[in-house]
């Protein structure tokens, strides 16, 4: 924009002029001085219009310059963004397909191990139940054997201890017999006899023995019924009236179960039921508290240890010769397939006993 400024200033001056005069009498020389202001005004007239001009073509070009650096810096962080995903997606591609290739090259080989070794195993799973099989079929005929046996050495000691004491089951049965068959019969005559011949005497002779018998029977059952009464006194006698220093644990048996529901047909397959038997004469309250703490002392893992060595053999011999007794003269096909999964089963089994208790 154009523009005009005015100054105003007063600028002084000064100086000293020389002279000289003609002689009129006497000519001579001589200097005058001399000194003041001039007042100036001056006015500047400036035309900015080209200036002005070439500064808003340059804001022009500046802005279009601006603008065209703000779309290359968008075009150029957008490409810099896709560039990073693309290469980005080639890494973890590349990374994740190099892993996926790596398992499954390692599957695959575990996989053929695997399946190896199953196979090496079930081979050897076989080898061992037909020597098993062999093994129970050996031990089964001569356990037979061997309970053929010891029944023949029970009939023979049998008979050589009655033999030895022929005499007293002589006496015995003799005396069975005279207790148990000859008192009826008597019995049976005399009524006959008083029947058929209506004598007094055999009557009075039968109502006398009766009376006696009947006087034993009552004597024997007055015998019998104060008998728990001299038993509370003979024990009362030998008991003193003391307190006890402290509460004596009374033990009851309880027996807790747990099985698996292995029916197709249950309401959970797969489940695992539990169940306390405890005696009928403990009362509601009692029986739920003894049920409480049952199952917190069965369900606690940590007080159940394996069984000994010893206690495992003993319940194995108890286990085989209930078995074998049970299944000594059952000889289809089905009953021995029962007994040899039985065997199987408890054989398979791993028997825990509990290693303490806390109340």
């Amino acid at each position: 924009m154009s523009y005009k400024q005015t100054y105003s200033a007063n600028i002084p001056y000064s100086g000293t002029i020389s002279y000289t005069y003609p002689a009129s009498k006497n000519g001579g020389s001589s200097s005058v001085s001399y000194h003041g202001e001039v007042p100036l005004n001056v006015t500047i007239n400036v035309n900015t219009n080209p200036f002005d001009s070439s500064v808003d073509n340059c804001n022009k070009t500046i802005d279009r310059l601006t603008g065209s650096v703000v779309a290359m810096s968008a075009a150029q962080s957008a490409a810099i963004r896709q560039t990073a995903k693309e290469v980005s997606k080639s890494l973890i591609d590349g990374f994740f397909g190099v892993i996926n290739t790596e398992l499954s090259q390692q599957l695959q080989a575990l996989d053929s191990a695997i399946k190896a070794s199953l196979g090496l195993i079930q081979e050897q799973s076989r080898a061992v139940s037909a020597q098993k099989n062999v093994m129970e079929t050996d031990y089964n005929r001569i356990s037979s054997r061997y309970l053929a046996l010891f029944a023949d050495l029970d009939n023979e000691c049998y008979k050589r201890i009655y033999a030895l004491d022929k005499q007293s089951f002589y006496l015995s049965e003799k005396a069975q017999k005279q207790l148990l068959i000859e008192q009826g019969a008597d019995a049976a005559a005399l009524n006959l006899i008083g029947i058929l011949e209506e004598s007094s005497s055999k009557i009075f002779l039968l109502v006398s023995r009766l009376n006696r018998k009947v006087k034993d029977v009552l004597k024997t059952l007055c015998e019998y019924i104060t008998q728990e009464h001299k038993l509370n006194v003979l024990v009362n006698s030998f008991l003193f009236n003391e307190t006890a220093p402290e509460n004596t644990p009374v033990y009851i048996p309880v027996i807790c179960s747990e099985a698996d529901a292995v029916d197709s047909g249950a309401v959970n397959p797969g489940a695992t039921y539990r169940e306390t038997f405890i005696p009928e004469y403990l009362g509601g309250e009692q029986k739920k508290v003894v049920a409480g703490k049952t199952d917190a002392i069965c369900l606690n893992n940590s007080i159940w240890r394996p069984l000994d060595a010893g206690e495992k053999e003993t319940l194995n011999k108890e286990f085989n010769a209930l078995t074998e007794q049970y299944f000594e003269a059952k000889t289809t096909e089905t009953e021995q397939r029962v007994y040899k999964t039985m065997l199987s089963l408890w054989q398979n089994s791993n028997q825990l006993s509990l290693g303490g208790s806390s109340s």
